[in-house]
């Protein structure tokens, strides 16, 4: 489900994982998701990948090692998922099972969660893997033309600058 609320959790969240992003990256996709085994908890799966535009194509970026390194990106990032989840699980009264969290170039933010959720360490890790499992080969898989269009949208040039280029080689063309 997609969070209708809001909480600044979300934009600390972007600044601990942004200044990780490969240059020009499309979307950065977050995901947290609990492990079970035999309806106990055993884990955490973490996700956080960039997906960028290399010469036409959609490629994944891992940045979760490079986050994780970084000591104060880390501390930052745990902080606003915590406050996140506390924002969350005050609605449904529950726990989340998989909390995603989808940043776009465009400043275009979304969270997303799903509640009792059973993966096993295993199924994360299968080919193919679990349907839960959000990371950013399942975005370029089930969302390539929000990605692509994200991507053309990006590249074109702002309204009205062509108008203007038009305009001052229009007025040298009349000044010669």
């Amino acid at each position: 489900m997609t969070w209708e609320g809001t909480s600044p959790a979300v934009e600390r969240i972007r600044d601990a994982l942004i200044p990780h992003a490969s240059a020009g990256a499309l979307r950065v996709v977050l995901q947290q998701l609990a492990l079970h085994e035999e309806g106990r908890a055993v884990g955490t799966h973490e996700v956080i990948d960039t997906i960028v535009d290399v010469g036409g194509n959609l490629v994944v970026v891992p940045i979760a090692d490079t986050v994780r390194a970084d000591p104060g990106s880390c501390a930052a990032l745990d902080r606003a998922l915590a406050h996140l989840r506390t924002d969350l699980e005050a609605g449904p009264g529950t726990a989340v099972d998989s909390l995603e969290v989808i940043i776009d170039a465009d400043s275009t933010r979304r969270v997303r969660f799903m509640l009792s959720v059973e993966v096993s360490p295993e199924e994360v890790a299968g080919r193919p893997p679990h349907p839960a499992l959000h990371d950013g080969r399942h975005h370029i898989v089930h969302h390539a033309p929000s990605l692509e269009d994200l991507r053309d949208r990006l590249a074109a040039p702002p309204p009205g600058m062509l108008q203007r280029l038009r305009g001052m080689v229009g007025g040298r063309r009349a000044a010669h």
